[in-house]
């Protein structure tokens, strides 16, 4: 009786004791699950206030060129063929145009030939409800001024377009015509550079509104031609209520719930676009991708103790466990400590060419009237925000990398071009550490190719600029580029080879370069700025191009990269 009663007790006591480990676990990580989600809808909001900024950024940018074309067109009293010739040699972007649109007939000239014609440059907004009424344009430099959305006249594409009043010549009548200058660009262009960093917000998408929730751009989610409607159909509302929260929409930054048009609930980010007159910035997530499942080490600890104590279990396997525990914390440290150190060294490689751009603009903006120095300066501007765009297309394409989400985008482009830039992005740290530097191609008859441009040059700027960094001052850097023929018909294979008389490399290292943040350890290498990301983007651009990539190096005896594609 005594046993039977003592085993009863046990057995009480473990059930009391499992029973109170399992009320702990589902209290404790319902509160984390809570807290977690909480925290995911403010690192949504934080992006989609980031995303803003691009936003701005490209808007001002957008709106610099169109300003600059129009004081030049005044300036220099052109009549409408004039400005047309002048904006048609500036283009840089084939998916641009400008129209240049008379304000008393609403018609004019294109850049650009209509869309199925080589000669027909006349453009009409008679039947375009957009120009009816300009009294928001505001002076050149004083503004963004940018349309909503609408069908371009010329080519059927949904576009923007940054606007500027400008006075043409009239050679006829010797006066002057009041007139709108317009660069166009496609919706697509900003949509492309709508892109969330993060993974988990794979199914995230924007929209931009004006002050009365009339669409500037839309995403595929948003219903109805207002998203203030869009919101009513879906959502119970009463009108008080509703108009305190659509006040709020357009004047704050906050999160809100809402449900969409299937009934399903999702998360809505929205932020002031800063500027513009009105337009705010939308971001809509399904609920269920911001849920994400907690690992917490203290109720694994909690759980293991508590079964130690029920089952007794064998002091070395727990002790194999714990010790299983702490390689893995040590893991997770080094790994921390990894993109630690990625984003330190991110910021300092983003600020260089920063500097850069805002200088160059300060100086571009004092000596406006002198055409040769302003363009000069601009042209740099373009030098460096392409680097800068190559620094932060490294941190969004990473993940894209680790997904496998990476694709291509072919365009054809100037491989003279790609060659002048890169050689201008890499003179000043040759410069600076006093390299021996030449570049030599080879059977290069053809200027013109069609591929992924902003890939190609990021893998050439990879390669090139881990060679400059890792070679020491009086050292010698060398490029060879050149054309074979391809097995596939319609194709050409690049030969890029990039030589020097760096460090070099260690065959331990070399087996594992292309891994994301891997650098080899050495003291020089951990003086020298790297994120240790650029090798393992390279290899998978390269892998897409269905090229190869090779590497020849002993340490002290320089390098000897070869890429194929």
């Amino acid at each position: 009786m005594e046993v039977r009663a003592r085993k009863t007790l046990i057995i009480f006591v473990n059930v009391i004791i499992i029973s109170s480990i399992l009320i702990f676990v589902a209290l404790y990580s319902g509160y984390e699950s809570k807290a977690a989600y909480k925290r995911q809808i403010e690192h949504f909001e934080n992006i989609t206030v980031t995303m803003e900024h691009v936003t701005k950024n490209y808007l001002e940018g957008e709106q610099r060129i169109c300003d600059v074309w129009a004081n030049y067109i005044n300036n220099k009293n052109m009549t409408i063929e004039d400005a047309a010739d002048y904006i048609r040699a500036s283009h840089v972007l084939a998916s641009t145009s400008a129209h240049l649109i008379f304000l008393e007939t609403l018609t004019g000239f294109s850049t650009r030939p209509k869309q199925g014609t080589s000669d027909d440059y006349a453009v009409s907004y008679e039947r375009v409800d957009l120009l009816e009424d300009v009294s928001w344009i505001d002076e050149i430099g004083k503004s963004i001024n940018v349309t909503r959305t609408y069908t371009n006249p010329m080519n059927g594409e949904q576009s923007l377009a940054f606007c500027n009043r400008i006075t043409l010549r009239d050679p006829e009548k010797e006066t002057s015509v009041a007139a709108l200058l317009l660069r166009v660009i496609p919706v697509s262009e900003l949509e492309q550079k709508w892109v969330f960093p993060q993974v988990e917000f794979v199914n995230a998408e924007y929209s931009m509104i004006d002050a009365d929730g009339d669409y500037i751009i839309k995403g595929y989610s948003f219903k109805n031609s207002s998203f203030f409607e869009f919101y009513k159909s879906y959502n119970t509302t009463d009108t008080s209520s509703t108009k305190e929260l659509f006040d709020k929409i357009t004047s704050s930054t906050d999160t809100i719930s809402m449900l969409d048009s299937h009934g399903q609930e999702r998360i809505l980010a929205f932020t002031p676009v800063a500027s513009t007159a009105g337009w705010t910035l939308l971001s809509l997530v399904p609920s269920k991708d911001l849920n994400v499942d907690i690992e917490n080490w203290f109720l694994v600890g909690v759980i293991s103790v508590g079964l130690l104590i029920l089952f007794v279990l064998d002091l070395f396997h727990m002790l194999y466990l714990n010790k299983r525990l702490g390689i893995a914390a040590r893991e997770a440290d080094l790994a921390n400590k990894a993109k630690t150190d990625f984003l330190s060294t991110m910021s300092h490689d983003i600020r260089t060419p920063m500097n850069a751009i805002i200088g160059l603009t300060a100086i571009a903006e004092k000596n406006l009237p002198e055409v040769e120095s302003t363009a000069e300066s601009l042209r740099k501007i373009g030098l460096a925000s392409n680097h800068l765009l190559t620094l932060i297309n490294d941190i969004l394409d990473i993940s894209k990398v680790e997904s496998g989400k990476l694709k291509l985008s072919p365009m054809t482009f100037s491989i003279v071009e790609t060659v002048e830039n890169l050689v201008n992005i890499s003179q000043p740290m040759i410069k600076e550490k006093n390299i021996e530097f030449s570049f030599h191609i080879d059977h290069m008859e053809k200027e013109y190719l069609y591929t992924d441009q902003l890939r190609l040059n990021q893998i050439y700027i990879n390669i090139l600029s881990n060679s400059i960094k890792y070679t020491e001052p009086g050292g010698r850097v060398s490029v060879d580029m050149r054309k074979e023929a391809s097995t596939v018909p319609g194709c050409t294979k690049l030969i890029y080879i990039v030589s020097d008389t760096g460090i070099g490399m260690s065959p331990e290292f070399i087996e594992t370069m292309y891994q994301p943040f891997s650098r080899q350890t050495d003291s020089r290498v951990n003086s020298i700025q790297g994120t240790g990301l650029g090798l393992a983007i390279t290899k998978k651009m390269v892998d897409l191009m269905g090229g190869t990539i090779e590497c020849e190096s002993e340490q002290g005896g320089g390098n000897h990269l070869h890429r194929r594609t």
